[in-house]
């Protein structure tokens, strides 16, 4: 609900809290976020750049891949990574419907907007979208 916009002191009213109670439980939240992102660049040997802790994204470097590499960590859909590429092979992969699913959720999360055409998009072409939009507002 944070990450949605909404208040402390409205969480607290709907959940019939205190909203000290909120602020307790909020608190460790930003810290667990950017542990559980820099853990997955360590197991995936992304060299991090960049951490939005609010958003749950880091921007790093796989040498290994040798491209730019995102790591999201959403509560409805968990970590996910990333890799930039421009292979154009998503129309032969077995997992294009769920990248792209995973992808309209994450623009709707982050409250990225996309045309009818965008959303039309395969997979590899909408991530960069999606992302260069949400690192553009993040990171100014």
């Amino acid at each position: 609900m944070l990450r949605n916009g909404i208040s402390q002191s409205e969480i607290a009213r709907r959940l019939g809290i205190s909203r000290q109670a909120v602020s307790k439980l909020a608190q460790p939240i930003p810290e667990k976020v950017t542990a559980a992102l820099k853990d997955a660049a360590v197991l995936n040997r992304v060299e991090p750049r960049f951490i939005d802790t609010s958003n749950g994204v880091l921007v790093g470097w796989s040498n290994e891949l040798r491209t730019e590499t995102i790591i999201t960590l959403n509560p409805q859909i968990g970590l996910r990574v990333w890799y930039k590429h421009n292979l154009g092979r998503c129309r032969i992969c077995p997992d294009q419907k769920q990248c792209k699913a995973v992808l309209l959720d994450n623009a709707r999360e982050f409250r990225v907007y996309l045309s009818k055409r965008e959303k039309a998009l395969e997979p590899s072409k909408l991530a960069t979208i999606v992302f260069s939009r949400l690192l553009g507002t993040t990171r100014q």
